[in-house]
């Protein structure tokens, strides 16, 4: 399945070089890799020129520059205009990730295996200090997203959808792939989750940006319920209450005190979030970034990466066929139609 991935990134330049590493040294059989889009929104670093730069000798890495920050939902929707229309699957990647080198073929896998999903999830496992509560508090939060996930899929960070259900977002939305759940359900597909397709991310530092980052998500699927009548998994309480009291009893005495602090500002979080749904709507569609979730810790790659390139595919002129090559056997390698070692598992519902 020929696969288009996007990247929209703001300032982004300490991340987006190994986040494109990781891309290009993805390992597949099924999934087809035939461009990588970083969309440079409003851009006042050196985003642009580190994907340009990982662009040379690359056809089909682009990057598209928009000169005025406009949200994220509008990034993607400039990427859906230029979307090569070869593309069977359309990956959403965050900039700040970190990937496992078979995450791509994993959710391709998935929905080449099961026709009746037209949206599949990776699972985010935060690398915050666990030390900390607000770091205890992240990791927490996000065991409860997987444990929601497993019964009720709801995506995040990474998403990897059937091409042709989706061609614009509204720009009024400010949860990326909550709005496409609901464009994707109300074309008669299900979602699934592949909990073994693992990307790595970092949660705010500070409670103050953990309590702003948890206000704005409460909104965005608050104004999401308003406007299109669609409910987010984790906008239903019995399944949250449910999986909190089960990762309760797996938790220590530390962890128990972070998914009661968790609980108590998500809470709160959803009552100012509410309330920003009812007065601002969809009026504020950017955000002031949170640095402290910018940093995954480990140093970045700037320049060409890796030392054997990957090589994406040009895009076919109007004329032009392109038929699908034949799969090689053998071992799993490195270029862009390379082969993998792996499957895609996972539950729709």
């Amino acid at each position: 399945m020929n696969v288009s991935i996007v990247i929209p990134a703001h300032n982004e330049a300490a991340n987006i070089g190994r986040l494109l590493t990781a891309l290009l040294e993805q390992e597949t059989r099924v999934a087809r890799i035939v461009e990588i889009v970083v969309v440079a929104s409003g851009c006042t670093d050196d985003t642009a020129a580190v994907s340009r730069e990982f662009g040379r000798g690359r056809p089909g890495l682009h990057v598209h520059v928009q000169e005025r920050r406009e949200g994220k939902v509008a990034a993607i929707n400039a990427y859906l205009k230029l979307r090569d229309p070869r593309a069977d699957v359309t990956v959403i990647c965050s900039a700040d990730l970190d990937l496992q080198r078979d995450v791509v073929e994993k959710m391709v896998c998935f929905l080449r295996s099961q026709p009746e999903v037209g949206m599949v999830g990776g699972r985010p496992v935060p690398n915050n200090d666990g030390s900390t509560l607000v770091g205890r508090m992240v990791g927490v939060l996000w065991e409860l997203h997987h444990r929601v996930s497993l019964e009720v899929p709801k995506m995040g960070e990474i998403v990897a959808f059937r091409a042709p259900l989706v061609e614009y977002v509204s720009e009024l939305s400010v949860v990326d792939e909550a709005s496409i759940e609901d464009i994707v359900r109300a074309k008669g597909y299900k979602l699934g989750y592949v909990p073994d397709a693992v990307v790595k991310n970092h949660g705010p530092e500070t409670f103050s940006e953990y309590f702003e980052q948890r206000r704005r998500i409460a909104r965005g699927h608050y104004w999401l319920e308003f406007a299109f009548g669609y409910e987010v998994a984790t906008l239903d309480r019995s399944l949250l209450v449910r999986s909190a009291l089960d990762a309760a009893r797996e938790q220590d005495r530390f962890g128990r005190i972070a998914l009661a602090a968790a609980v108590g500002t998500e809470v709160a979080a959803r009552v100012v979030g509410f309330w920003d749904a009812r007065v601002i709507g969809g009026k504020h569609r950017t955000w002031r970034v949170l640095r402290s979730t910018k940093s995954l810790g480990e140093p970045n790659v700037v320049g060409p990466a890796p030392e054997r390139p990957r090589r994406l595919s040009a895009r076919p002129g109007p004329q032009e066929q392109h038929p699908q090559p034949e799969r090689p056997n053998g071992a799993p390698s490195k270029g862009l139609e390379g082969p993998s070692r792996t499957s895609a598992r996972g539950r729709a519902s």
